[in-house]
Formats: structure tokens, C-alpha cells, sequence
């Protein structure tokens, strides 16, 4: 019996969302929010946070510190049944933060801190005991940590296979100008990619899903998942391939959807669940996060899914 379902690795943030903002906010003195709401955030985070809603035992390994800010994102993790045994506290003087900027169509624009500190987690600060106590690792940022972009996450993936571990990962924009190859290392070790498609455009240089999935699998890559928003997502596993249209809701706020989406299909590999089902259980969870602001407020529980599946197909 394992410790853990998931470990979830990436950097943890204080999420400030602010929703009702319009598009000029920036070039004005002074613009009131219509609703807003502090909470914990961060790919890895909120990805932690859902498996943890889904009944799944989660640990996280990212950097916060003991300021205040610090303090509120790990009580907001432990709320939420996330383990933080082995989150890093020491050496970081300003735990980072995101004002999220929600527009009246549910997009949104980040205002990012990145804290002060030793904030960038890397390969040896994920102890190889870990890895022997989980079932799957997760590294929710690619593009985003420059201690563990390249080398370092290929070898924590490396070192994970030899456990037996499955290895997943998402990726965010190239933060600091690695370019499209800065994480190509990773790709012989990974069991699940799970890009947005904009994301993987910039990494690949294709447009079309097909051949995008084509680029990952051909470099080593086990399964690609390219989450493409309302479009829905395509999915592509050795010679099997298919489109999952999305559930049509209407949006409140997107942010967190991708890392719900992500949370969500990691729960329901680890369930057992056949693909198409996984993808589906996954956009449903997207979409229920797209009704409510935060990135990872709204979703409660595996049946809160199930039961929304239940009754969009009666709708339909």
C-alpha cells in the first residue's frame, strides 16, 4: 500500500482574483472588482488541490515560505486535504503571488510576484523515498522552474520509472526564454503530456492536433492530451487517436481549468478508467471550474463530477 496516489511538484502562489475587471483596468486610476476572493494557487497546487477533492492522497513540493502569505497558502492546502510533509518552507523570504485579473467573458490576465527566496524547486529536493511511497508524479509547470526545466525534470522522471511510478506533466508559457527544445529532455520519461494547444504549438511548430501529438510520441512520450478550451481537447496513444468535444457552459472565470483538467484525468488513470472515459470525467471537471471564480473553488468531489455528467447527457 502506497503513502501517496500523487505527488505534485511545481511552485505555489497566493492567487488574489479579482472578478468584473474590464479591459482598460491598467490605464485607469481606480476600478472597483465585482466580486473578489484570496486563495492558493499555482499549476501544481491547484492540481494537488483537485486529486485531493477526488478522494486521491496528495503530497506537494513546491516552494513557500513562513511569511504571511506563506502561512495562508499552506493553511488554504491543508483545507483543502493536501499533505505539505515535504513542501519547502526554509530560504524563502516572500512567498509568491498572482492578482488575476477576471474579464466579464470568463478570460483572464495574470499579475505575477514570483516571490523571493529560494523558490525553484529542484531534483533533489524531491527525495527518492518519496517516489517509493507514490503511485504517480506529477510536475505541473514545465517552462516555469528554472532549476528543474530540463535535466532536472528528465532525471526526477527517471528516477521515478525505475519505481515503477507513472510520470505526468503540463507546461505553462516559456517564462524565461528557454525555447520550444528546453524541455525536450523530459520527453523519454514521460507516461502522460498534458499541454494546452497553445503551449504545444510553441513547442512543437504544428498546428494541427494529430501532428502535434505525433511530435511528443515520436520523442518518447506515452500518451498526449492537448486540452484546447472550448474546442475541447485531442487525445493520441500509440495508433489510437479522437477529439472529446467540450461540455458547453458558460464560463465565470477559466482560470484553473487546464489544472482541474489535468487533476482530474490523473485521478481517473489511477482509477483505472479506460481513456475516452478518462478525457471525458477530466473536461467535465474543467467545466464545472469554469462556473465558479478560483482556480480550484469549485470542484467538491468525484460524485459532484459523475453527477454532472449524469445530467449534461440528459440535456443533450
Amino acid at each position: 500500500m502506497k503513502k501517496y496516489d500523487v505527488v505534485c511538484v511545481g511552485f505555489a502562489v497566493q492567487d488574489i482574483v479579482m472578478q468584473g475587471i474590464p479591459e482598460d483596468a491598467l490605464k485607469q486610476d481606480s476600478v472597483h472588482a465585482r466580486k473578489t476572493m484570496v486563495a492558493s494557487g499555482g499549476d501544481a497546487v491547484n492540481q494537488a488541490c483537485v486529486l485531493a477533492r477526488l478522494g486521491k492522497k496528495v503530497t506537494l513540493v513546491a516552494g513557500f515560505g513562513h511569511d504571511p502569505v506563506g502561512v495562508q497558502v499552506a493553511s488554504d492546502l491543508k483545507n483543502n486535504g493536501v499533505d505539505i510533509e515535504y513542501a519547502v518552507r526554509d530560504g524563502i523570504t516572500k512567498t509568491g503571488f498572482s492578482v488575476v485579473l477576471i474579464k466579464d467573458d470568463g478570460q483572464r490576465s495574470f499579475l505575477v510576484g514570483s516571490g523571493e527566496g529560494n523558490v525553484d524547486i529542484s531534483v533533489d529536493q524531491v527525495p527518492l523515498e518519496l517516489l517509493e511511497q507514490t503511485k504517480a508524479v506529477s510536475i505541473g509547470s514545465l517552462f516555469f522552474m528554472k532549476k528543474l526545466d530540463g535535466a532536472g525534470a528528465a532525471e526526477l522522471f527517471k528516477r521515478a520509472r525505475a519505481k515503477g511510478v507513472l510520470t505526468f506533466a503540463d507546461m505553462t508559457a516559456d517564462a524565461y526564454g528557454i525555447g520550444p527544445d528546453g524541455i525536450a529532455e523530459i520527453y523519454p520519461y514521460t507516461d502522460y503530456m498534458m499541454p494546452s494547444y497553445e503551449e504545444a504549438v510553441y513547442v512543437t511548430g504544428e498546428n494541427e492536433p494529430e501532428k502535434i501529438a505525433d511530435y511528443f510520441l515520436e520523442r518518447g512520450v506515452g500518451t498526449c492530451v492537448i486540452k484546447m478550451g472550448d474546442k475541447g481537447c485531442f487525445l493520441k496513444s500509440g495508433d489510437r487517436s479522437f477529439p472529446v468535444a467540450a461540455y458547453q457552459v458558460e464560463a465565470v472565470d477559466t482560470t484553473g481549468c487546464g489544472d482541474t483538467f489535468c487533476g482530474a484525468f490523473i485521478s481517473a488513470v489511477l482509477d483505472g478508467m479506460e481513456l475516452e472515459d478518462c478525457v471525458r470525467y477530466a473536461s467535465a471537471a474543467g467545466a464545472i471550474n469554469a462556473m465558479v471564480p478560483g482556480a480550484h473553488n469549485a470542484l467538491e468531489s468525484a460524485e459532484q463530477v459523475r453527477g454532472f455528467m449524469d445530467r449534461y447527457q440528459g440535456l443533450q
